[in-house]
């Protein structure tokens, strides 16, 4: 019993330790900002405030984490993802944001266990589905890939992205049918999903549908032309391309909720005044692509 006993210590000093180096490494940023980039400084003063106020909290250092990889800092943000899992090892959403960030590398090989990870904590989060099955699609796991995406579309039906990956792997398992009425159903919930046209025109063509597989071909290029003509307008009205509209006020909303669980209620209601009068402030240049390229 003793035995066991020392090593239930042990243990749980050698997790402490992995928390407290994995925390004690990582750093503020907000500093390294230009002093003319007054937004983008201010959101991730939100990050660096984080990391200060509740550097054991794995909320906020999975928010802190999001934010980062949301700027650019995606190093920072893998380090931070991490040690919120060294403290709460059965956080999904921080698996979910790892695979993401993998996935925007390429490493789609590295994707997949974390997505597979986060999706077997929270079987309900559509989006680590989706982009599971996009991981194993991309690794040539085709049939992986459907049976992922079907359960996904099963559970959430109005997700258009679901049925979007659905209809491209069945395009490349060279399954035209059943890839053209996955496509349509993404249309139908989303009228200028580009990639369902672009997909709905190959499944066409693959049937020998050519006038049908031509207008989605068209249709494709006026969304991208229009994708493209919004990200100008975006750059005009003073946002970057990387950078969202209203991304203090996100960050500052999601600070608030990091402080609200963690029963900090004034910093709480700090920061969702912040978010509201950030929100006020923020450009809006209609609406963002989404999807749709």
């Amino acid at each position: 019993m003793a035995v066991v006993a020392t090593a239930v210590v042990a243990w749980r000093v050698v997790g402490l330790a992995r928390r407290t180096r994995a925390i004690s490494a990582l750093r503020p940023v907000a500093a390294e900002v230009p002093p003319d980039q007054e937004e983008r400084r201010a959101t991730l003063e939100i990050a660096d405030r984080l990391l200060h106020d509740l550097p054991a909290a794995p909320e906020a250092l999975y928010a802190r984490g999001r934010i980062l990889l949301r700027h650019g800092y995606g190093d920072e943000a893998v380090a931070s993802l991490r040690a919120a899992l060294a403290v709460e090892p059965e956080l999904a959403p921080a698996y979910e944001l790892l695979g993401m960030e993998a996935m925007s590398r390429g490493d789609h090989a590295a994707a997949v266990p974390l997505l597979e990870r986060a999706w077997r904590i929270d079987p309900e989060s559509e989006a680590a589905g989706v982009m599971l099955g996009e991981s194993l699609a991309n690794l040539g796991r085709l049939p992986e890939a459907v049976a992922v995406l079907e359960r996904v579309v099963a559970a959430h039906p109005a997700v258009t992205a679901a049925h979007v990956q659905l209809g491209q792997a069945w395009n490349s398992l060279r399954e035209p049918a059943r890839a053209k009425a996955a496509h349509l159903e993404a249309l139908r919930l989303d009228p200028v999903s580009g990639p369902a046209c672009f997909g709905a025109a190959q499944a066409c063509q693959r049937l020998g549908e050519h006038d049908l597989a031509e207008q989605y071909r068209r249709r494709h290029l006026e969304i991208v032309a229009e994708d493209r003509g919004i990200g100008q307008r975006r750059i005009r009205e003073g946002l970057s391309a990387g950078e969202p509209a209203g991304a203090l006020a996100a960050a500052a909303d999601l600070a608030a909720k990091v402080y609200s669980a963690n029963g900090r209620m004034t910093e709480a209601a700090d920061f969702r005044a912040r978010a509201a009068a950030a929100a006020a402030r923020a450009p809006r240049p209609g609406p963002a692509g989404g999807n749709r390229r």
